[in-house]
């Protein structure tokens, strides 16, 4: 597998009330000082489902758990994690 192309891993959508959140999680490579790592990378929009629009980007967080995490608490409470601490 070359290492410069985005892999899925999941995808999400979650709703809270009436407001949907597209939650997107792929392994990218990520530049580092000691050269080109590998890594997942988890990011949020908030989702016009009637649209089949990604809107407002809100978030970014790490792997699997941040992915997992996000779910939770925007289906709870509508906020990313940090927001509503």
């Amino acid at each position: 597998m070359r290492d410069d192309i985005n892999k899925r891993v999941w995808k999400s959508y979650v709703w809270h009330g009436d407001q949907c959140f597209f939650i997107s999680t792929i392994e990218r490579t990520f530049g580092t000082y000691g050269g080109p790592v590998r890594g997942l990378e988890t990011l949020v929009w908030k989702y016009d489902w009637d649209k089949n629009y990604r809107g407002e980007w809100i978030g970014q967080a790490g792997g699997l758990a941040d992915h997992h995490k996000i779910c939770r608490s925007l289906i709870d409470t509508g906020a990313m994690p940090e927001e509503k601490e």
